[in-house]
């Protein structure tokens, strides 16, 4: 669970907040428009489907034991800047988007094909093993099950990754265009994003910082416009934090 002291010291500098939200409400027209595209949508829906579930089995916990109402980072930092009076803003892609893009995304690569061969050998050799010594419709349930991971986790994070870098630019885009209209922002991103994210905001003579571990399981970046002579300085967060916060660690920005 994020620390809400740290969250609340980069909020209380910064005038938006950018949060991380593939849209996949489109999914049914996108299907419509290319019936290849269902196996990757199934798998997405499917997976974020199990994520929600993971994050309301986890806010549950936090509920019981420590009194809090976690409901997944995005959500938690979002309220809080609400709170405060940021704006907030989910800047992401969507479906149909991406598809106009880049159509291969959507269609099984080599390395995916391969994965999934090597999942369905897998569950086979499994299957023939279980055979030995189950009736056939345990073996069947393992067949599904390799099935259903890689419906679940093969196909979309393979999907994921490869678009990751449309997403980004998106929110780059508009993370420059509230640089140069002068307003300081804190993006809230997964991990994997950091460093493109990072690399390409400072190609484009923008200022940032990760703080990803100060403050956030995933990515935190405070950013301000160098040009116009706002300096940043650095504020130390000690670690350890209320009942179950994994701790900050180095710095945080304000």
């Amino acid at each position: 669970m994020p620390r809400r002291d740290a969250i609340e010291r980069a909020l209380g500098v910064v005038d938006y907040v950018l949060l991380e939200g593939l849209g996949t409400r489109d999914w049914k027209e996108l299907v419509r428009r290319d019936w290849r595209t269902a196996i990757v949508v199934v798998g997405l829906l499917t997976n974020f489907k199990l994520l929600h579930l993971l994050i309301r089995a986890a806010g549950l916990y936090y509920r019981l034991r420590y009194g809090t109402d976690f409901k997944g980072d995005m959500r938690y930092v979002a309220e809080l800047a609400e709170r405060m009076g940021k704006r907030v803003e989910i800047v992401d892609e969507d479906l149909l988007s991406i598809y106009e893009e880049s159509r291969e995304a959507f269609m099984p690569r080599l390395t995916l094909i391969l994965r999934v061969l090597l999942l369905g050998i897998l569950g086979y050799v499994l299957g023939v093993i279980a055979g030995k010594f189950l009736a056939w419709r345990y073996v069947q349930y393992i067949i599904y099950l390799v099935l259903t991971v890689i419906v679940i986790e093969v196909i979309p994070n393979d999907f994921i990754n490869a678009t990751m870098t449309i997403r980004d630019r998106k929110l780059i885009n508009r993370v420059q265009e509230l640089i140069n209209q002068g307003h300081k922002v804190l993006v809230v991103r997964g991990k994997l994003h950091v460093k493109y994210i990072v690399d390409e905001l400072r190609r484009r003579r923008i200022e940032c910082e990760d703080l990803s571990g100060a403050s956030l399981c995933d990515l935190l970046l405070f950013l301000n416009d160098s040009r116009r002579g706002k300096g940043i300085r650095g504020l130390h967060c000690v670690g350890g934090g209320d009942k179950g916060d994994r701790g900050a660690q180095g710095e945080v920005l304000a």
